[in-house]
């Protein structure tokens, strides 16, 4: 049992040290404001 959980732990590290590499959040980020600048669009329409 011991080598799963270890090898969990380490797949999540690796996961969280690619999550947090610079490209994975400009691209997070260019997403939110997509969808923030199509919220505040719509309601400018009405």
């Amino acid at each position: 049992m011991t080598p799963m959980i270890d090898f969990s732990v380490a797949m999540l590290h690796a996961l969280a040290d690619f999550l947090a590499s610079e490209p994975i959040i400009y691209l997070f980020g260019s997403v939110v404001f997509a969808f923030v600048c199509k919220g505040v669009k719509s309601l400018m329409s009405f």
